[in-house]
């Protein structure tokens, strides 16, 4: 019998069990959404499989960062786009919000630079092909914060689900912030690199701010009370970097540029500025 397609989303690049037939992406929950709880609203029903992501042209564009930071991105882009980073450390590597397909370029570039011993992703919008990336690398786990468990599209044993804050390879901590999704996480590593997928995000124009949104395409900010909470957690750790799912980032100085964005933020989100307008 020959075996089921695993089907992969367009426009998310999320990667869906092996049915006879498409199934409906779990981020498109139709006309009348939730989307306030992290769908990403009416999107059409195409359907790519990883034989067809392999066939098509592409490359894997690699970047190393320094500090053990690797970042991949398939160009041209697939889905949301999103840069993935490999994290190397002396217990094992960390592939955080994987990519959304596998092929013998990407996975040799990975084996390369050590191979990969743990996933975790920022949010459900980054679950891309975490599962056969785990099993790629003999089923190690992949973890995923419990208050985003609805949001899987494909379940399966290598799943780990975590709250508050877990240690996936010593010396990386995953820390829940929520905010742009109920579970969204931030990766720290030992020598203080923040990943912070799109729970902090970049401002393309402005190397030196973030900003923080609770649905990146159409704009919607987070509110005060929220980017407070996100801002006051992240006080109790050291960092100095900090990169997210697009690929900026801010090289240097990075917890004080999200201080000063999140005051900014939380000024004009609250009318302070209102006589300005």
């Amino acid at each position: 019998m020959d075996r089921m397609p695993l089907w992969i989303c367009d426009v998310c690049g999320l990667e869906h069990p092996d049915t006879p037939e498409p199934p409906g992406c779990v981020l498109d929950r139709g006309e009348v959404t939730i989307e306030e709880r992290g769908d990403l609203g009416p999107h059409p029903e195409h359907w790519s499989t990883h034989e067809e992501l392999v066939a098509q042209p592409h490359e894997t564009v690699h970047h190393e960062h320094g500090r053990g930071i690797h970042s991949l991105h398939r160009e041209p882009r697939f889905g949301i786009g999103q840069w993935s980073f490999l994290v190397q450390t002396g217990n094992g590597n960390l592939l955080w919000d994987p990519p959304n397909y596998l092929d013998e370029e990407v996975l040799e570039l990975v084996r390369g630079l050590g191979g990969v011993d743990a996933i975790a992703t920022s949010h459900p919008h980054m679950f891309a092909a975490q599962v056969s990336w785990s099993h790629a690398f003999g089923r190690i786990p992949v973890y995923v914060n419990a208050l985003d468990e609805e949001w899987v599209p494909r379940p399966d044993p290598v799943l780990e689900y975590w709250d508050d804050e877990t240690e996936p390879l010593p010396g990386i901590r995953l820390i829940h912030l929520g905010g742009h999704m109920r579970g969204s996480a931030v990766a720290l590593t030992a020598d203080g690199t923040l990943l912070a997928g799109d729970t902090i995000s970049a401002v393309p124009t402005h190397p030196a701010w973030v900003s923080f949104t609770r649905n990146y395409p159409k704009l919607v900010p987070l509110s005060p009370a929220v980017v407070r909470r996100i801002v006051d957690r992240l006080d109790a750790y050291d960092y100095d970097r900090l990169f997210v799912l697009n690929g900026y980032t801010v090289d240097s100085d990075a917890k004080r540029v999200v201080h000063r964005s999140a005051e900014s933020h939380i000024r004009w989100a609250s009318g302070e500025f209102d006589h300005l307008t």
